[in-house]
């Protein structure tokens, strides 16, 4: 019988990597009897590999990911663990937030546990603002296109995108879609009830390709990834970039606190504010080899201990409501102000469609930032492939 347990994470970030070693810590203190060995994958890598390291004889027990569209292909085909039952054991009906009950069980099966939840928000050094005598923070479309107007009189180029592994990309496309035609209409795009012929989609193209056209983004943004973005803005190549709350962690070296963000700023003020709020959390192998221990490990990381621990760590916000999330600082502090300002919480481009679907769309996105030309034939794949993943549904 087995009495050890894999763990693969993603998060392989100093700050990060320090978190999951002291999570593995506790467990370790709680039940000596299971020992837990920690193994670390590069994300770009791990989401590339999702579905080999499921189908291997010996998948990792239990792993971190993100609640969203991509899972249905997996529990379709029983690569995750159903979970119910910590769900209902561990109390997380009454000790989670609605949005993450209606994600991953409620009273219904539960694959996936979610445990915190984090923002997007565009990125920039106050030091950088305040020389340039632009007002921080950014609100309106307006300012931005004035905080622009002085970066480039500057030298320096308004924005970083960094779409190398195509994230970036659909980040801008997510936030201009929810700004310029609501996030209503991009609900109904993710949901594939809008074809991606619509005259409003179009309407997202045309008003980036003007950006290109004013020069907002730095180089050519394929050729560099969000890293070098977050890099691009740190040394003053670029004035600001659109990225994850996880900047902080991961690209923003230890003590630097000459960093700051603000929403992306409203285009339409008649229109309701929609931010991309991504959700993380583990889940465990369906093909596991200790289902009974991948489930106590899972109900250990979705615990009130371990979500306070995360909050004090890493730049995210707990799926748990009765976490203290003043712990968590200054910047987690405001992040939740921006969520809690919005009207709708989405997750991200690839999240919120099916993955098939997320795949053409980020390819056709990609394309566009090298050549902002036919939008009509760079849409054209994408619509086939709406078509066809609705024409197997009916």
């Amino acid at each position: 019988m087995t009495t050890s347990l894999t763990f693969l994470t993603d998060q392989t970030s100093p700050s990060m990597s320090d978190l999951a070693e002291r999570v593995v810590s506790l467990w370790a203190r709680k039940r000596p009897d299971v020992p837990v060995r920690l193994s670390y994958l590069d994300h770009e890598e791990m989401r590339d590999r999702l579905e080999s390291l499921l189908t291997d004889p010996a998948p990792p027990d239990v792993m971190t990911w993100f609640a969203g569209n991509r899972m249905t292909s997996l529990l379709d085909r029983g690569l995750m663990l159903d979970i119910s039952a910590i769900w209902r054991a561990e109390g997380f009906q009454e000790a989670y937030a609605p949005r993450f009950r209606d994600m991953s069980g409620g009273m219904g099966k539960s694959y996936f546990l979610p445990t915190s939840h984090y923002w997007w928000a565009v990125y920039y050094r106050p030091s950088v603002f305040a020389a340039l005598g632009i007002n921080s923070p950014v609100r309106t479309w307006s300012d931005l296109v004035a905080a622009a107007e002085r970066l480039k009189a500057a030298g320096i180029a308004p924005f970083a995108l960094g779409s190398k592994y195509r994230c970036a990309a659909a980040a801008w496309f997510d936030y201009l879609d929810m700004r310029l035609n609501g996030p209503a209409f991009h609900v109904d795009l993710m949901a594939m009830r809008v074809p991606y012929t619509d005259a409003r989609v179009r309407r997202v193209f045309d008003f980036w390709a003007e950006l290109f056209q004013q020069e907002w983004f730095l180089g050519t943004p394929n050729s560099y990834d969000e890293e070098e973005a977050a890099a691009a803005v740190l040394r003053g190549d670029a004035g600001m970039t659109l990225v994850g709350a996880y900047v902080t962690d991961e690209f923003v070296p230890a003590g630097d606190s000459d960093v700051d963000f603000f929403r992306f700023p409203v285009i339409d003020p008649a229109l309701p504010i929609g931010e991309d709020t991504p959700v993380d959390g583990y889940f465990a192998a369906g093909g596991g080899r200790a289902p009974d221990l991948a489930r106590a490990f899972l109900a250990h990381l979705g615990s009130r201990e371990v979500q306070e621990l995360t909050t004090r760590h890493l730049t995210a916000l707990p799926a748990r409501t009765d976490v203290d999330v003043s712990v968590g600082g200054a910047y987690v502090a405001r992040g939740r102000e921006l969520i809690r300002g919005a009207d709708h919480l989405g997750q991200f481009y690839d999240l919120d469609t099916p993955w098939e679907l997320a795949d053409a769309g980020m390819s056709a996105m990609v394309s566009f930032m090298d050549h902002q030309g036919d939008v009509a034939a760079l849409l054209a794949p994408v619509e086939d492939k709406r078509n066809l993943l609705r024409a197997a549904l009916s």
